[in-house]
């Protein structure tokens, strides 16, 4: 515990955890919760319609992290590649919440997924932003923040979902807008609060 504190105390580690909580997360929760109803709901997709393209999407974010792993531009780069990733998401989400046409999902979605995997980019990041001894604890706080986030983002667009009738906001303009303002947050935290110092260096 006291090793966990000693890492909230470094300031670069709340960027991390912000965006390490929210980059995942988005995959996660519009492939898992609501790419199926947004389909069926919107565009009058069969169950299996919308499973083959769960499936698409799952099939290319299999190969999103490898191929990102393979490509790693090096220490100097990875910071700014993931922080336009990131804001290349907050993008697809945003649009995604104006309703654009089927077309746009059926292929917009497997390619988010398969450039969703620029987030092991920011797991690589972790484990050069702190001391050797540090890293194991960096890495599992990291983890801890990717699941946490997962958990945080699926219950706040199932809450959003619930109360956007009420505002007269359409549901999934309500859902998506909500994981787009979440992706931005993070962009932003990750972005502007203050960088590991030794993360730059090769």
């Amino acid at each position: 515990l006291r090793g966990v504190v000693s890492l909230l105390k470094l300031p670069h580690t709340w960027g991390i955890v912000a965006l390490g909580s929210v980059c995942y997360a988005s995959f996660v929760t519009l492939r898992g919760l609501w790419l199926g109803p947004m389909l069926i709901e919107l565009h009058g997709f069969t169950l299996v319609q919308a499973g083959n393209v769960a499936v698409a999407a799952t099939l290319a974010g299999l190969f999103g992290a490898p191929t990102f792993g393979r490509l790693d531009p090096g220490a100097r780069a990875r910071r700014p590649v993931v922080i336009v990733f990131s804001i290349g998401a907050v993008a697809f989400f945003a649009v995604l919440a104006s309703n654009p046409g089927t077309l746009f999902k059926v292929i917009g979605v497997p390619v988010f997924a398969l450039l969703s995997g620029y987030s092991i980019l920011l797991y690589t990041y972790v484990k050069s932003a702190y001391p050797a001894t540090m890293t194991g604890r960096a890495l599992s706080v990291y983890t801890m923040a990717m699941f946490l986030g997962v958990a945080v983002m699926q219950w706040s667009t199932g809450a959003v979902a619930s109360a956007s009738a009420g505002w007269g906001v359409p549901t999934f303009a309500a859902v998506f807008g909500t994981v787009a303002l979440m992706l931005a947050a993070g962009t932003a935290a990750f972005a502007w609060l203050p960088r590991a110092g030794d993360a730059d260096s090769a």
